[in-house]
């Protein structure tokens, strides 16, 4: 079953990783943090960002992971 995607607005990440907005938004502008800017609005996947906080690789459609 493809995984549910959970967009978030910069004030969620923000409280996510516990850091100011502005810094959410430049590390999003400098590539440091996946997003994708909708007009002035950036919007994130809370999926792609909880791997990035664990290490773990995203997971192919419909494919899992093989632990190492």
């Amino acid at each position: 079953m493809p995984e549910t995607i959970r967009m978030a607005t910069v004030r969620e990440v923000a409280e996510f990783f516990r850091m100011k907005e502005a810094t959410v938004c430049r590390l999003a502008s400098e590539g440091h943090l996946p997003g994708l800017k909708i007009g002035k609005s950036w919007r994130f996947d809370m999926g792609a960002l909880e791997r990035l906080v664990t290490g773990r690789r995203p997971a192919a459609a419909g494919h899992a992971v093989k632990p190492k």
